[in-house]
């Protein structure tokens, strides 16, 4: 799944393909000159002078030898086995793959391409000034970011599972230098590995902590060596995001009511989930915020209203709710709901895109410190006078 929700199958095309020395495919030819690859190889010397650390992502770890950094995503999809990835910088030896590295898919940095199966990996390419390097995207109907379709409108970014579905023989033929996942492990992608193609998982959606998942934006770095401007926009991201954190740490506790009924359940996050965490940081709290586990647990209507009826502030996530007659429509118990009926519904449906992608999923993976300031504001306005809200809008009476 494209986790903006494309699912990926197809045919599978029998094709091998060589790469060249310095990393080879990806539309356009590269050379070892305009990859800043490695001329005169020197085995004493560090060739990753800026390094990362990895704080808040549970989901992979990040380590370095002197010419190439090992990367290992702990759960590249839900209950699959650990991979890991040897990021080799071009133009010098790649190690074996025996012993620890058993396994591991060797990539040559930084790379040229990338196929991406999911929008949460566009901001990382735009916050890092690497949107070049992008070349594929599964589908452009949920993408939200301007920069992104503009290069999908002039040909320079390609859709590569329009159909919902992946064209193996476009990916084949385009030949990437990496085929970014979505977190999930789709039946074409061993066709593509077959036929060379770096296919790496990236599982962000896996971590429970808003400052987990934005975390990711190291493994992009560490595929385009951006790793200096990974740390700058990280650290801002991380400051600004704990800033606020603390500020409504100090506030009395809001009560709320998160989520909405889909198809007859409400699925409410669990205490450890990511949307729990988020709730937790902008000063608020809710009925379930005991429950254990990362996931959520799904209730009937009866069930929610029986907890949060008081809830303070209800935090929905319908794309098409506008007004709190959009609400009634949907179901008519809504108005049962004190948030309702005081007119404190908010639902973060503010930036959508041409398509109807929803900007909370896509940009906010990478600024968690942007929805964070909206829930401080909606929860505590009197610590953010004047906000201007990113994600989340009030609904109209």
């Amino acid at each position: 799944m494209l986790r903006a929700s494309h699912r990926f199958g197809g045919l599978v095309l029998a094709a091998l393909f060589t790469l060249t020395a310095c990393g080879g495919g990806g539309g356009s030819p590269s050379t070892a000159a305009d990859r800043g690859c490695v001329k005169d190889f020197d085995a004493s010397k560090d060739y990753f002078p800026v390094k990362q650390t990895v704080r808040y992502a549970a989901n992979f770890t990040l380590t370095y030898a002197k010419n190439y950094q090992v990367v290992t995503v702990e759960q590249p999809a839900p209950g699959a086995r650990p991979e890991k990835y040897v990021l080799v910088r071009c133009g010098t030896p790649a190690p074996k793959t025996e012993g620890e590295l058993a396994g591991a898919v060797t990539v040559e940095t930084p790379i040229k391409t990338l196929y991406s199966a999911s929008t949460t990996h566009l901001p990382f390419v735009t916050e890092l000034g690497v949107l070049d390097v992008l070349t594929g995207v599964a589908q452009s109907a949920p993408i939200s970011s301007p920069q992104v379709l503009e290069r999908v409108r002039s040909g320079a970014v390609t859709e590569y599972a329009r159909a919902g579905q992946v064209d193996v023989e476009k990916v084949i033929g385009a030949r990437p230098d990496v085929l970014m996942t979505g977190g999930i492990e789709d039946k074409d992608y061993p066709a593509l590995r077959k036929a060379g193609v770096k296919v790496v998982a990236n599982a962000e959606w896996l971590e429970s902590s808003p400052l987990g998942r934005a975390e990711w934006i190291r493994l992009m770095a560490a595929l385009t060596g951006t790793e200096a401007k990974a740390n700058e926009v990280f650290g801002r991201v991380e400051r600004a995001y704990t800033a606020l954190a603390a500020k409504a740490k100090a506030a009395p506790k809001a009560t709320v009511l998160p989520g909405q009924m889909m198809q007859g359940e409400w699925a409410i996050p669990n205490g450890g989930s990511y949307a729990a965490g988020l709730i937790k940081d902008a000063g608020g709290t809710y009925p379930w915020a005991g429950t254990k586990g990362t996931g959520s647990t799904t209730l009937d209507l009866e069930a929610v209203l029986a907890k949060g009826r008081d809830a303070k502030v209800w935090l929905a996530n319908v794309n098409e709710w506008k007004t709190l007659a959009d609400v009634r429509k949907a179901d008519p118990r809504y108005a049962e709901f004190t948030a309702f009926k005081t007119g404190a519904v908010w639902s973060s449906n503010k930036a959508l895109g041409p398509g109807g992608g929803n900007d909370i999923y896509e940009r906010g993976v990478a600024r968690p410190d942007l929805i964070l300031a909206d829930l401080v504001a909606i929860l505590h306005p009197d610590l953010a006078p004047g906000h201007t809200f990113t994600f989340y809008r009030r609904l109209a009476p």
